[in-house]
């Protein structure tokens, strides 16, 4: 994605993440199980609408992040949000996870931080 910062304005490429994004409507649909009650409630599409909103804003300061900033400081810090979530649940429901989840974890981490040298 650097190269492409190089030669592409940032808004061009937020552009081609959302058109992909769109062009997955028709996959997500048909994974749908439309046999479930399906929640129209406010923690349904409408709550799911809200975290999409805050997905693009932050796909969109990712971009401007790579385009201006380095690479080697933004792509790990991003990379490990989804380790630091995990984190956060274990510590918030008070569960020591399975070391098979743990080990997937420490390799996660060291993963990021050979990609970060």
């Amino acid at each position: 994605m650097k190269f492409s910062n190089n030669t592409m304005k940032a808004e061009s490429i937020f552009f081609y993440m959302m058109l992909t994004a769109v062009l997955m409507i028709p996959v997500a649909v048909l994974m749908t199980d439309f046999s479930q009650k399906i929640n129209w409630g406010i923690k349904g599409p409408y709550l799911a609408g809200l975290i999409q909103v805050f997905n693009a804003i932050g796909a969109l300061t990712l971009v401007y992040a790579l385009r201006y900033g380095k690479a080697i400081i933004v792509v790990p810090i991003t990379a490990l949000a989804p380790v630091i979530t995990i984190i956060i649940s274990l510590i918030l429901y008070a569960v020591f996870p399975h070391w098979i989840v743990l080990t997937g974890m420490v390799l996660a981490v060291i993963a990021i931080y050979i990609l970060a040298e």
